[in-house]
């Protein structure tokens, strides 16, 4: 009877031990997948934001080039070519603008709107009709207008290109911010989870095994393998945790493809070698890159051989700069290479270094040779100053633009040119 009576309470608390344990794991396993999720959701509207920022300074690019090629003196005939980008650009900003002022970001994926965000699109700021008043100037500058029409719609466009990109990287900066808070949330959230486990296991030790090992001296080997082996499971899944926490943060500041650090890391390091320029006059310079004729590639030879011919610059680029150097893939085709404290003359020296590099590399893919070479915008602030990260890639945007329209496959050094308008 005895014996009967010991098994029966033995059953009893061993359910309660197990049930408490499968409760634990189950949460655990919650945590984890709300971490992955909020790490992708966040991710995806910063990388959204970020790419609407872009955009706006794209359009603002594009629409000047236009003009010029348009109404200014001479013939160009890629006049419609910059239109087709135009074009394409805002179409593009236009999606981004309701994915972000919705919360939609694409199929199966939604955020809901912080206040703050909320209050960006549709409070006091209105971001979410200005992008589209934006777009909507844009759009008409594309289409055939007189010179007068056309002037002022410029105008228009470059009097709203400041404020518009400066209350765009405040959302950037927000949802940031916010995907931030999220992941540091939930990684307390873990803690607690963590915390309870090992509290409940140390009640399950007093109040369940310990009375039954010291009644059954038979069943205490087993109890106590059972404990051993409940304390592994959980130092399994707490470095399980630590590990996914770690290729979050991996994931949330490099590029998956090439392992190089992404535009959010380009755009913050840019901006303290900018301070750094203006208070102790530290020199550096900016090369942003483009590989020539990349379509091409995937066309020819198929997107895995244009993701190979990606890695293997990425390769060449990170061998050929410095410690203090660092290299960023910026999007697509485009690389970025900020160079730290070094003189005008070392940056042109290595920027064409790396571009001989890339020319007389072989690219060897499914035994077929691939040629490829790149361009280059090179930005140095003893030659043209800028105090802002976007003001120095966009004068590094625009010598890539006239390295790609002089025969590519070189580097052009951005210097001050005075654009005359047409009478």
């Amino acid at each position: 009877m005895q014996a009967q009576e010991l098994k029966s309470s033995f059953t009893k608390r061993y359910i309660i031990a197990i049930s408490l344990i499968a409760l634990l794991s189950s949460g655990a396993y919650y945590v984890l997948n709300l971490a992955l999720k909020a790490s992708d959701s966040t991710a995806l509207v910063v990388n959204i934001s970020g790419k609407q920022r872009m955009l706006s300074q794209r359009i603002a690019s594009y629409s000047q080039q236009y003009y010029l090629r348009v109404y200014a003196k001479g013939t160009h005939s890629d006049s419609e070519a910059i239109r087709v980008k135009l074009l394409a650009a805002i179409n593009e900003m236009a999606l981004a603008n309701r994915a972000l002022s919705s919360g939609n970001l694409k199929e199966g994926i939604r955020v809901e709107l912080s206040p703050a965000i909320h209050s960006l699109y549709y409070g006091d700021t209105l971001l979410k009709a200005r992008v589209e008043e934006y777009l909507v100037l844009a759009r008409h500058l594309s289409s055939e207008q007189s010179q007068h029409e056309a002037i002022n719609l410029l105008g228009q466009i470059l009097e709203l290109s400041d404020p518009l990109l400066n209350d765009l990287n405040t959302a950037v900066i927000q949802y940031q911010k916010e995907g931030e808070e999220n992941i540091s949330a939930i990684n307390h959230l873990e803690s607690m989870v963590w915390l309870v486990t090992l509290m409940t296991l140390l009640l399950e030790v007093i109040f369940i095994f310990q009375p039954m090992a010291n009644k059954i001296k038979e069943l205490f080997q087993e109890v106590m393998w059972e404990q051993e082996n409940l304390e592994q499971q959980i130092s399994m899944r707490t470095m399980s945790l630590e590990h996914s926490n770690l290729k979050l943060m991996q994931l949330a500041s490099h590029d998956p493809l090439t392992g190089l650090k992404n535009r959010l890391n380009m755009e913050r390091d840019l901006e303290e070698l900018i301070l750094q320029y203006e208070k102790n006059h530290l020199p550096y310079a900016v090369l942003m890159l483009d590989i020539d004729w990349f379509k091409k590639i995937n066309d020819n030879y198929g997107h895995d051989a244009g993701d190979f011919v990606l890695c293997e610059i990425s390769k060449i680029m990170l061998e050929s700069v410095r410690v203090q150097d660092s290299v960023y893939r910026a999007g697509g085709e485009e690389f970025v290479i900020i160079f730290n404290r070094i003189t005008r003359e070392q940056a042109i020296e290595k920027a064409e270094s790396i571009r001989l590099g890339v020319q007389n590399h072989l690219f060897i893919f499914s035994d077929e040779e691939v040629q490829c070479t790149i361009s280059g915008g090179l930005y140095h602030p003893d030659i043209l100053k800028s105090s802002s990260v976007q003001g120095v890639l966009k004068l590094a945007d625009n010598a890539l633009y006239e390295a790609k329209h002089s025969g590519r496959n070189t580097i052009v050094e951005a210097i001050y040119k005075k654009v005359e308008q047409k009478e």
